[in-house]
This record gives structure tokens, C-alpha cells and sequence, in this order.
């Protein structure tokens, strides 16, 4: 990450006692050597991902025989897979992900044995996926998507027993789901979606327990849902869009309490949705889109309040609209219940929904005048309640949005619709003489320049008011937050906080960091939360500070997962100052358990090797799910005891999101020239990644030298610094093998 440019440095293959050579996030360009290792016989771990690289792979690589970690992804390597590179029978990580290689995966890559991580997704590779690295005991995750692999999925894959992600979506693969894969107990993630599967989802994956993510969506399965299905209970994402499945939904589904995830659209599903669908408590996405499901919406759909998007479309739903759909305070992206069958008013309860920006009512049977509080929903981009039976007058709240908005309703007039009156004036107009056309004429547009200077004059005063509630409170994610815990709600304001501790007096503090401080706050209400508020220490920081607190803000917005900090909300002053509003963590964070015993003795209770491991594997989770299951993924880089937060039931929640990332975000600079990442290390002195340390150690190397001590005492220092690096991996495999 030093802006490198040019080719290759041949010389470095003169080296003979490399072991690590890291070029990743630079700007080097050209063909590599073909002879990159004619003396590094030590090297073992070569990275140079995210470059310009272009050519064919050199076969001499095959020559670097020590090579544990190999990673050529993000750059533009063209031509076949060498069938050399199954020489490094030493390789336990190979990436070539995101180049424009062609052709097949050499049969010899069947000699890696010990190999664990395999990722070629978004290339140009196609044929037949080989039996021979499909059967590999030591395989732990495999990564073909976005390939042009065609044929029957191997059998041989189910021989892999360590296996934890399968990815092979995005390709041309046909048959059916191997039933065998039901025999790996250790698969975590299944992805098989847009290719052209048949049959329908095998019994035997019942077996497997750990399942989280079951991605079937865009291909032609059949049958119906599995009611086994039910007893996976840490699954998180199920994806069966546009297949042909058919048939009701099986009750047992909703026992996924975990489940973040449904979409089940663009199948031949029907039959009404049970009542029990409240008990997906931590669903963020629900669609049900382009089915034929019937009767009401159930009622207890209110109770999802922690939906992000609803989509119940092109449906056979009939009834009116659940007064209990304004409880969804999360709702932001969609709330689509169009080309139904829908009947009755518009709820005035879906005006509180503060954060939602697409609203679609349309194609369906709706009567009576349109809420004006809709009108008002700040956030709401995108509105369609056409082809419905509303009638009355529209005011200027609604002149900002389209007329085929509020097309093909009859009796529905005013902005930005034609004015109220002109239409039943047109069928009067044959029965007038011509004098009274002309005094029809000269009123209506009398009436309609009063129309527009009243709608003028109003939407000045309108966003006058808005500026004054802007300048009272503002945030990047919105004018106003609400907070909703059950069937709790109320709005958050600055005030409140101030009230419930004091102006954040130092009583109130529970801890601190580097960016901020952390204070308790009890509601009115009795409910306690987490405030952070965002510290600025001096004007150079400033900037860096800022770029914190809209980074948290916009990581946690997007992301949800049960094993991560959840963000409820965050407040600005006129001063600048910013404060994030989190679910309290009564037990406090990890640090607090290991480093102050008289905080576990006051709680009776002990950090037993049970609990433990129980938060080692949360942790795990939620950093597996930033870093493979976000678009694009996120790095945490301050991961430490102090950032993982223990609820009342000592679960794990990873907090602190100010030094998260995008691992593709652009390296942007800020108005002094200094690249964000620039620094050496990112995160806590201690808890750096390994990947930075290694990036670091020319750095270190630097400063050692300029220290005043003898020579020897220099090298034994650098000694000790690369063996750390060295055996790091080492410690962290021998653990993992520990745990299971």
C-alpha cells in the first residue's frame, strides 16, 4: 500500500533468504519474470493481490517450491492455469480470484493435499469441475463463483469433510444437488445459485447443522419448501428466489429464530402466511415477491422490528393494510405490497416510518384520501399509489413526486395532478354558451395562479422549517431517529440524552478509547442504552475524527448480523459534536472479564472455559460475515478485547466500527494530501493483523537501524521481530486444529 509503480523488480529473485515478499495494494504493472525464484528457495508466502499485473502466470513459480500462501488475485492475468503450480505440494492457500484467466483447473492440482483455501471466482475458467481437487480431505473453503464452469456438480465433493463454504454460483452447472454433501458436517455456507440445478433440495443436507446460509436463488429447483429446514437453528440467510417451488410455507420455518434473510420470490408458493411469522425476530430482509400467496397479511408482521426491506408483491393478498406495518421503525429500503388485492384506506401509521425510502402501494384496491403525513416522510425517495381508488385532493406535500405516481385514481385530484374541479367542468362544457366558457375559462385560471402562489409561499415556509430542524439536530442517516425495542417506541433527541446523563458527566462513563467515550444512559422509559460520543481532541485530528464518525455510522448502517454491535441510532449538535446511540451491554466488554476479576466476582459469576469458547466462536462468526458475506467486505482492523462487547447472556458482539473499511474502497486522500490508510498500523499496538505487520516490517527495520546500540544487539531484535511474524500462522493453525 505504498502507490508502488513500474514492473517487477527482478532482482528480488537474486534474495535467497526471503521469506516473505508482500506487493499487494500497489500500482505495479507489466508480466512477471518467469524466473521469479532461482535462489528464494525459502520463500513461503507470496502476495501480490491488487495490482495492474497482466500476461500469462510464469510456470517458474512452480520453482518456489516453499510456497505455503499464494495470492495473485485482482489484477489482469491472462492465459491458462500453469498445471506447474501443482507442484507446490507445500501450498495451503491458493487465490487467483478476479483475473481474466481461461481455460480449466489443471487435474494436477489433485497433488495439493494439504490444501485448504482455493478461490478462482470471476474469471473466464470453464469445463468440468475436476474430481481430483474436489475430494481433498484438508479443503476448507472452495470459491469458483462467476466462471463458466458447465456439467454435473462431483460427487467426490462430499469426500471433503473439512469443507466449511462451498461457492459456485454464477456458472453454468447443471443436475442435481449432490445428496452427498449432506455427509459434511462442517459446512457452514452453500452457494449454488444461477445455474441450472434440477430436482429439488436433498433430505441429506438436514444433517448438516452449522449451516448458515443456504443460497439455492436462479435456477429451476422444483417441489416444496423442506419443513427440516426448520431445524437449522443458526441459519441466517436463506435464498430460494426464481425457481418453481410450490406448495405453503412449512411452519416449522418460522422456528429460525436466527434467520436474517428470506427471500423466497418468483416461486409458485401459495396458501395464506401464518400468524407465526412474528417469530423471525431478527429477520432484515423479507421477500415474498411474485408468488401466488393469499388472505391477509398477518398483523404480527409488526413485530419484525428489525426489518430493513419488506417486499410482498405481485401477490393474491386481500384485506386492508396491518395498522401494526407503522411499528417497523427499521424499514428503509422497500416497502413494496403492490399488484395485490389490497382494500380499505392507507394506514395513517405508515407516515411514521422515518427512514423509509421506497414506499409502493400500487395495483390494488385502496379507497379514501391519501394521509398528508405521507406527504411529509422526509426520507421517502420513491412513492407509487396508482392504479388504486383514492379520491380527494392532493396538497403541495405532494407536488415532489411524479403525476404517474397517483395515476388511475378517478377521484384523485390537485398537485401534481390536474386541479380539483376541471374534470367535471369538461363534461359540462357542450351544455355552455360560448359567454360562459369564457367566464369558466378566466376563473379556473384565476383559480390556478392562486393555486400556485398559495404552494409557493407554502413550500418556502416548509423548508424554512426544515432548515430550523436541521440546524436543531442533523445526522448523516437522518433529521430525526427513533429508537423501537418491542413495543417500546419514541423519539431520541439530543435532549433526552442530556437529561439521562447528566451532559454526559464522567459519572456516566463506563470506558473509553481512542475514538470516544462511553457513557450509560437510562431512558424515562426505563430502558438503558450505550452513548458514544466522538471525541476532538485538537484541529488536526479534526478531519480524522469526522471521517470515524460517518464511517461507524455507515458500516453499521448496512450491516446486521447477531454477533455484531448494533447501532440504533446517532445524534449531532450545531457544535459538531457527534454521539451513536447502541443497545447497553450490561456485561461490559471482554477486556473488563479478563483484566478486572473484581467486576466478575461483584456478578457472581466466572469466565468459564465454556463461556469462553461460546465467545471466541460469536466473534468468529461476525468477523466471517464481514469479511465474506459483505458486499464488499469490511475489515474491522482494531479487533481487541476491548471492542468485544458481552450482553446479558455473554454473547459476543464485535463493537467499534471507527477503523472499518471496504476492502475494495478506493484510496482516497483528505484535504492535507494524507492517504487515510496510510499509516502503518491501523488498530490497537498489539492487535494489529498479521498481514499489516508483515507490511510494516521494512518500516521497523528503518527505525531499528538508526537506534544507538551495537550491531548485534540490532540483529537479535529483527531476529525475534521475524520469528513472531514467522510462527504466527503457525500459532493461529495449532489453535484452530485445537478447537475443532
Amino acid at each position: 500500500m505504498n502507490e508502488l509503480e513500474g514492473e517487477f523488480p527482478a532482482e528480488l529473485a537474486q534474495l535467497s533468504e526471503l521469506e516473505y515478499l508482500v506487493l499487494s495494494d500497489n500500482k505495479l504493472s507489466g508480466r512477471l519474470p518467469e524466473n521469479l525464484c532461482p535462489n528464494a528457495t525459502k520463500l513461503g508466502y507470496l502476495f501480490l493481490s491488487t495490482n495492474n499485473f497482466s500476461g500469462p502466470i510464469p510456470a517458474g513459480l512452480a520453482q518456489c517450491w516453499s510456497l505455503t500462501q499464494l495470492d495473485l488475485s485482482n489484477n489482469s492475468f491472462t492465459g491458462d492455469i500453469p498445471v506447474e503450480l501443482g507442484d507446490l505440494t507445500n501450498l495451503t492457500d491458493l487465490l487467483l480470484n478476479n483475473n481474466s484467466l481461461t481455460g480449466s483447473i489443471p487435474r494436477e492440482f489433485g497433488n495439493l493435499s494439504i490444501l485448504q483455501t482455493l478461490t478462482l471466482y470471476r474469471n473466464e475458467l470453464r469445463g468440468r469441475l475436476p474430481e481430483e481437487i474436489c475430494g481433498s480431505s484438508s479443503l476448507l473453503s472452495f470459491d469458483l463463483t462467476n466462471n463458466s464452469f458447465d456439467q454435473e456438480i462431483p460427487a467426490q465433493l462430499g469426500n471433503s469433510p473439512m469443507l466449511e463454504r462451498i461457492r459456485l454460483g454464477n456458472n453454468r452447472l447443471t443436475g442435481q444437488v449432490p445428496p452427498v454433501l449432506g455427509g459434511i458436517g462442517t459446512l457452514s455456507l452453500l452457494d449454488l445459485s444461477s445455474n441450472s440445478l434440477t430436482g429439488t433440495i436433498p433430505e441429506d443436507l438436514s444433517s448438516c447443522r452449522s449451516l448458515t446460509h443456504i443460497i439455492l436463488s436462479d435456477n429451476q429447483l422444483t417441489g416444496v419448501i423442506p419443513s427440516w429446514i426448520g431445524s437449522l437453528q443458526q441459519l441466517g440467510e436463506l435464498e430460494l428466489s426464481s425457481n418453481s417451488f410450490s406448495g405453503r410455507l412449512p411452519v416449522e420455518l418460522y422456528n429460525c429464530s436466527n434467520l436474517l434473510k428470506l427471500s423466497l420470490d418468483d416461486n409458485s408458493l401459495n396458501g395464506s402466511l401464518s400468524l407465526e411469522v412474528g417469530k423471525l425476530a431478527s429477520l432484515n430482509v423479507l421477500n415474498l415477491a411474485h408468488n401466488q400467496f393469499s388472505g391477509a397479511i398477518p398483523a404480527s408482521m409488526g413485530r419484525l422490528s428489525k426489518l430493513y426491506e419488506l417486499r410482498v408483491s405481485q401477490n393474491l393478498f386481500s384485506g386492508s393494510i396491518p395498522v401494526e406495518l407503522g411499528q417497523l421503525q427499521e424499514l428503509q429500503s422497500a416497502l413494496d405490497l403492490s399488484f395485490n388485492d389490497l382494500s380499505g384506506g392507507i394506514p395513517l401509521s405508515l407516515a411514521s416510518l422515518m427512514k423509509l425510502e421506497d414506499l409502493n402501494l400500487s395495483h390494488n384496491s385502496l379507497t379514501g384520501e391519501v394521509p398528508r403525513q405521507i406527504g411529509e416522510m422526509s426520507s421517502l425517495v420513491t412513492l407509487d399509489l396508482s392504479r388504486n381508488d383514492l379520491q380527494g385532493q392532493l396538497d403541495g406535500r405532494f407536488s415532489r413526486w411524479p403525476p404517474q405516481s397517483f395515476a388511475a385514481n378517478r377521484a384523485l385530484c390537485g398537485r401534481p395532478l390536474q386541479p380539483c374541479g376541471i374534470a367535471s367542468s369538461t363534461k359540462r362544457r357542450s351544455t355552455l354558451s360560448s359567454a360562459a366558457v369564457v367566464v369558466v375559462s378566466v376563473v379556473g385560471g384565476l383559480v390556478i395562479l392562486l393555486l400556485l402562489v398559495a404552494a409557493v409561499t407554502w413550500i418556502r415556509r416548509w423548508h424554512a422549517k426544515r432548515s430550523r430542524e436541521v440546524n436543531r439536530a442533523s445526522s448523516p442517516i437522518g433529521h430525526r431517529q427513533l429508537i423501537t425495542k418491542g413495543s417500546m417506541r419514541r423519539e431520541l433527541t439530543w435532549k433526552a440524552i442530556m437529561e439521562a446523563t447528566c451532559n454526559l458527566s464522567h459519572e456516566f462513563a463506563i470506558g473509553s478509547g481512542g475514538s470516544g467515550i462511553v457513557y450509560r444512559a437510562e431512558l424515562p422509559t426505563g430502558e438503558t442504552v450505550t452513548v458514544k460520543k466522538i471525541l476532538h481532541n485538537n484541529r488536526e485530528n479534526l478531519m480524522l475524527q469526522e471521517n470515524s464518525f460517518v464511517r461507524e455510522v455507515k458500516t453499521l448502517g448496512r450491516i446486521r448480523h447477531r454477533h455484531l454491535a448494533n447501532l440504533l441510532g446517532c445524534l449531532s449538535s450545531n457544535h459538531g459534536e457527534h454521539l451513536l446511540i447502541y443497545e447497553y451491554m450490561e456485561n461490559g466488554s471482554l477486556w473488563d472479564w479478563l483484566h478486572k476479576p473484581e467486576k466478575s466476582q461483584k456478578r457472581n459469576r466466572e469466565l468459564s472455559w465454556e463461556a469462553r469458547l461460546r465467545i471466541a466462536i460469536g466473534l468468529a462468526k461476525g468477523v466471517e460475515y464481514l469479511h465474506h458475506d459483505c458486499v464488499p467486505s469490511i475489515l474491522h482492523r482494531d479487533i481487541k478485547s476491548g471492542n468485544v462487547l458481552l450482553d446479558g447472556d455473554m454473547e459476543a458482539h464485535l463493537g467499534d466500527f471507527g477503523l472499518a473499511k471496504a476492502a475494495a474502497e478506493s484510496r482516497g486522500r483528505d484535504s492535507t494530501g494524507n492517504t487515510e490508510s496510510g499509516t502503518c498500523f491501523a488498530g490497537s499496538y498489539g492487535y494489529v493483523a498479521p498481514g499489516t505487520s508483515r507490511t510494516c516490517y521494512q518500516a521497523f527495520k528503518i527505525a531499528i537501524s538508526t537506534l544507538s546500540v551495537s550491531p548485534s544487539t540490532k540483529i537479535l531484535v529483527l531476529h525475534c521481530v521475524q520469528s513472531m511474524l514467522t510462527s504466527r500462522r503457525r500459532r493461529r493453525r495449532a489453535m484452530y486444529t485445537a478447537w475443532g
